[in-house]
C-alpha cells in the first residue's frame, strides 16, 4: 500500500508537472506555428494547429538588410547592450555582496533593507530623472544609455543573490587562504570566485534576461539604436500587420534566452539553490 501511494503520489506529480509545461508551451507554439505558416492557413477557420504545409521564408526575410524592421540590427544591439550591463551588474554586486556577507560594519541591515526595497520600486519613476542626465551628458541613443540604467536597476537584486552565495562558503577557506600569504583582494579573485561561479553565473543570465527583456527604457533613451524589443513594435501600420514576419521575429527575440537558460541551466540551478538555502 505504502509503494502504491508513492507510485501514485510520483505520478500526479509527473502530471501536473506535464499540464504546467504544455500551458507554458503553448503560446510559443502559437508563436511558432504564425511564423511558418502561410497567410492563407493563419486566416483559416477552423486553425490547423498542425500546419499542413510549412516554410522558413520569414525567418529568412526579416534578416535581410533590405528588411523595414531591422530585425537583425535589433538582435545585435540587444546582445552588446545585456551582456554589457550583465557584467557591469556582476562586477558591482559581487564586490558589494562579498563585502556585505563577510565584513561587519554599521547600518549593514539598513542598507540590505534599502536594497530591497530599491529593486521593488517601478523603473519608470527614474526614467525621467534618467532621461535628463542622459540629454546633459550626451548619451542619448548610445549603449551607455541603456548600459547605465540596467545596471542601476540590476545590481540591487543581483546584490542580495551573490550575498547569500557567499554566506554559503565557508569562512575558513578564506582564511587558509590569508595565512599561505594571500592578501584580501587576492584571496576573493583565487578562491572565493571560483568556488562562487554556479552564482555567479546565475547571477549574470538573470541580468542579461532582464537586460535583454527591457523595453521601455530603451524606448525612451534610443531612436536610431533599435533593440530587438523595440523592433518588434514597428510591425504595426496603417492598414497591415505582417503577422507571419512578427512572429518569426518574436522568435529570433527569445532564442538567445532559451539558449543560454538550457546551457547554463547546470550552474543556474545550483547557484539559486544554494543561493536560496542560506537565504
Amino acid at each position: 500500500m505504502v509503494n502504491l501511494n508513492r507510485i501514485l503520489n510520483k505520478l500526479l506529480i509527473y502530471i501536473a508537472a506535464i499540464a504546467v509545461a504544455l500551458i507554458i508551451m503553448f503560446p510559443l507554439y502559437t508563436l511558432f506555428m504564425m511564423s511558418i505558416i502561410s497567410r492563407t492557413q493563419l486566416f483559416s477557420k477552423p486553425f490547423n494547429w498542425i500546419p499542413v504545409t510549412a516554410s522558413l521564408r520569414n525567418y529568412i526575410e526579416v534578416l535581410k538588410p533590405e528588411h523595414p524592421v531591422p530585425v537583425f540590427q535589433g538582435i545585435v544591439n540587444s546582445f552588446v547592450v545585456s551582456i554589457w550591463a550583465a557584467a557591469l551588474s556582476l562586477l558591482l554586486a559581487s564586490l558589494a555582496a562579498y563585502a556585505l556577507a563577510r565584513l561587519r560594519f554599521p547600518y549593514k541591515a539598513h542598507i540590505l533593507t534599502s536594497l530591497l526595497s530599491f529593486y521593488m520600486l517601478p523603473a519608470m519613476l527614474f526614467l525621467i530623472p534618467i532621461f535628463i542626465i542622459m540629454k546633459y551628458l550626451n548619451l542619448l541613443d548610445t549603449y551607455l544609455s541603456l548600459v547605465l540604467p540596467y545596471s542601476v536597476w540590476i545590481t540591487p537584486f543581483a546584490t542580495l543573490i551573490l550575498k547569500s552565495f557567499f554566506e554559503t562558503i565557508p569562512p575558513s577557506i578564506e582564511e587558509a587562504a590569508w595565512i599561505d600569504g594571500c592578501s584580501k583582494i587576492s584571496a576573493l579573485r583565487r578562491v572565493i570566485m571560483p568556488l562562487a561561479i554556479p552564482g555567479l553565473v546565475a547571477t549574470f543570465i538573470y541580468a542579461f534576461i532582464l537586460s535583454w527583456n527591457e523595453f521601455l527604457t530603451p524606448l525612451v533613451m534610443t531612436n536610431r539604436t533599435v533593440m530587438i524589443t523595440t523592433a518588434l513594435g514597428r510591425y504595426r501600420s496603417t492598414y497591415d500587420i505582417e503577422i507571419g514576419q512578427m512572429s518569426a521575429a518574436g522568435i529570433y527575440s527569445i532564442l538567445p534566452v532559451i539558449i543560454l537558460t538550457l546551457i547554463f541551466q547546470r550552474y543556474i540551478v545550483k547557484g539559486i539553490v544554494e543561493g536560496a538555502i542560506k537565504g
